[in-house]
């Protein structure tokens, strides 16, 4: 794809806040497309498998017990971040060293997330999410994703070696074209990549700023938290007209 020509813009700050989801209607005409985030929606966010590691790696715990904790109300690096102190890459960025040293080893952002996605697929793949985007694309919608850093954080090789990225018609990586979300070029330019308009896709992500960048653009979107992701799959499946995941056959 083209790069887009605009500056890079630095991206948010994540949180976890509790949100007060908006009413979501559908637009005139109905919705032909499903876009996704990737981390913390089609895959588990990093901040459950730092917890997942410290259950194979005892010697992590002591560093989260220091440091209160990943993204926790104790983590002063994480409230930094929030507050645009630091950027959300330099906040895992010194996390993982952090870890690695633990571990006796020197991680990168990269090195340790390499590390947390050596563990079983079931702990990091959203078997549901994947079955919304197979669902999707066999109803005759356009299914894309909208991700800030992946390759940047995984690698090129990883990402082309995963079967379940390979259902998307498109991938976005925001960090590959110079505009991270939620700067509204971002979804604009997901949606040309999807063909279609943004009043006609629906859009999941578990940062609060992405939802509220892709709804200031006119996309529909829905909040993913990251302990249950579950009734935001039943949001997007009534929007688009797909069986609920109760009526689907097992």
């Amino acid at each position: 794809m083209p790069p887009v020509t605009e500056p890079a813009v630095t991206e948010p700050a994540a949180t976890e806040p509790a949100v007060t989801e908006p009413a979501v209607t559908e637009p005139a005409g109905g919705f032909r497309g499903l876009l996704l985030d990737i981390g913390g929606v089609v895959h588990a966010t990093g901040i459950h498998l730092v917890a997942r590691l410290a259950e194979a790696e005892p010697a992590v715990r002591p560093v989260l017990e220091r440091i209160g904790g990943i993204a926790t109300d104790r983590d002063e690096l994480w409230q930094a971040m929030l507050a645009g102190q630091v950027t959300e890459r330099q906040y895992w960025a010194q996390r993982a060293a952090e870890l690695g040293a633990a571990v006796g080893q020197t991680w990168d952002t990269r090195a340790m997330i390499g590390r947390l996605y050596q563990l079983p697929q079931r702990d990091w793949l959203r078997a549901d999410m994947v079955d919304l985007m197979t669902e999707a694309k066999a109803a005759g919608l356009r299914v894309g994703a909208l991700t800030n850093d992946m390759t940047d954080f995984h690698g090129p090789d990883w990402v082309d070696a995963q079967e379940h990225l390979k259902q998307f018609d498109v991938i976005i990586d925001a960090g590959l074209i110079g505009v991270l979300k939620p700067d509204p070029r971002a979804f604009r330019h997901a949606a040309a990549e999807l063909g279609l308009p943004v009043e006609q896709i629906v859009f999941l992500d578990d940062m609060p700023p992405n939802v509220a960048g892709a709804r200031r653009v006119g996309m529909t979107a829905v909040r993913v938290p990251w302990e249950d992701p579950g009734p935001a799959i039943d949001t997007a499946r009534d929007l688009l007209g797909l069986p609920s995941r109760a009526a689907r056959p097992s």
